[in-house]
Parts: structure tokens; C-alpha cells; sequence
């Protein structure tokens, strides 16, 4: 019976778990990742994505973040719980040890999921990178023939030159747009004249009124 029992134990398959590393320790190479973690149990994949804004130098590669696959899930959640927000340690020489693990159990993760992300973000960079060609050979295109045009005029001009003809300078006129202090000190400006204009107006009426009442009260 239970020689039964081990033996259905070790025909269970087992399910692979991801971790996911939000940072890599500075200068950790990928083996150096697959030789830490493959203390804890077996790795199967790994994969570092490099880090664009920071360059390569001759100590080695730098990575923004990681995941690793290991054959069997419950070692994966083992592995993010005990290293996680821990310092990394080992010998006191090593350059790693006064570094902290960050590290996230992924369930439910897959690494065909990771594979997905990454050919979307290499479709996007491809994308990115077609976009500004195109626009570098649109403002090449604009400045050869800016320069065409202004060859082309200047060999005119010496022409004419020689020639002796006058050069004629043509000068655009542009019209600028009113800003909205200019529009509103029209206005005061109007208002004001037009206020202006109604005083005497208003005074010659009431002269004329007084005279007329003078007139007709004279008489009583």
C-alpha cells in the first residue's frame, strides 16, 4: 500500500511557478541570477531584459527587472516569500550583499504570457523607430531643397549682377492679429469719445430749453 502511494506521488505532475524580480542588483549577469535561485530548486527559464537607458561598460550588462520559472510552483511562492525585502547577503566581500531582493510570486502567470508582452513591446520600439526615420528623412528632404532654392537664387542674382540689371527685394507685409489688451483699450478708447460727444449735445438742449422758457415767462 504504500509503495502505492510513492509511486502515484511521483507520477504527479508537477506546475511550474514565475517569479517576477522589479529590479536586478547592479552588474548580476543571468548566470549569475540562475546560479543563486538554483539553490532554492530547479530553474527552468530565466529571462533579464536589459536595460536601455543605462549604458553597457566593460565590468558588464545592466538589467531593469527579471522573471524566473521554476519547475515546480510551490518552490516559486517558498522562494518569493523567504527572499522577498531581504538583503541578499552571502560573504560580506561579495558585491551584492548589502542589496534587497524584491521579488513577486506571479499565479496564474505563464511565461507564453511574457513572451506576449515582449513581442508587443518589440512591435512598439519597431513602430517607434520606422516613425522617427521617416520623420528624419522628411526634414533631410525640406533642408536639401531649402538649399536647392536658395543656390538657385543666388545664381540669379550674380547673373543679374553681371548683367548689371537691378535686384528687385520684394518684403511681405504681414498683418499681425490684435492681442486682447490692444482689442480692450480700443473699446475704453471708443467709449470714451462717443461719452465725449454726447456732453455738448446734452448742454446745448438745456440752453435751448432755458432760453425758450425765458421766452414765453416773459410776458406774464
Amino acid at each position: 500500500m504504500e509503495s502505492t502511494e510513492i509511486s502515484v506521488r511521483k507520477k504527479r505532475k508537477t506546475t511550474p511557478g514565475i517569479i517576477y524580480l522589479s529590479r536586478i542588483p547592479t552588474l548580476m549577469n543571468v548566470k549569475k541570477v540562475r546560479q543563486v535561485f538554483g539553490e532554492f530548486g530547479e530553474v527552468d527559464k530565466l529571462f533579464l531584459q536589459p536595460d536601455d537607458k543605462t549604458s553597457s561598460g566593460k565590468r558588464g550588462r545592466t538589467f531593469s527587472e527579471g522573471w524566473v520559472e521554476f519547475k515546480d510552483k510551490r518552490i516559486a511562492k517558498r522562494v518569493a516569500l523567504m527572499l522577498n525585502n531581504n538583503q541578499i547577503g552571502g560573504k560580506k566581500r561579495n558585491r551584492w550583499y548589502d542589496e534587497i531582493w524584491n521579488i513577486k510570486y506571479l499565479p496564474q502567470f505563464r511565461w507564453a504570457h511574457l513572451n506576449e508582452r515582449l513581442a508587443y513591446e518589440r512591435a512598439v520600439h519597431e513602430q517607434r523607430m520606422r516613425t522617427e526615420i521617416a520623420q528624419a528623412k522628411r526634414e533631410a528632404s525640406f533642408h536639401i531643397e531649402n538649399v536647392g532654392k536658395g543656390t538657385k537664387l543666388s545664381e540669379i542674382e550674380k547673373r543679374k549682377r553681371k548683367k548689371g540689371e537691378s535686384i528687385e527685394v520684394r518684403t511681405i507685409r504681414v498683418k499681425l492679429l490684435e492681442t486682447e489688451d490692444e482689442i480692450l483699450a480700443k473699446k475704453r478708447k471708443k467709449t470714451t469719445v462717443d461719452e465725449t460727444s454726447r456732453k455738448p449735445a446734452a448742454q446745448s438742449a438745456g440752453s435751448n430749453q432755458s432760453f425758450l422758457s425765458k421766452l414765453f415767462t416773459a410776458g406774464h
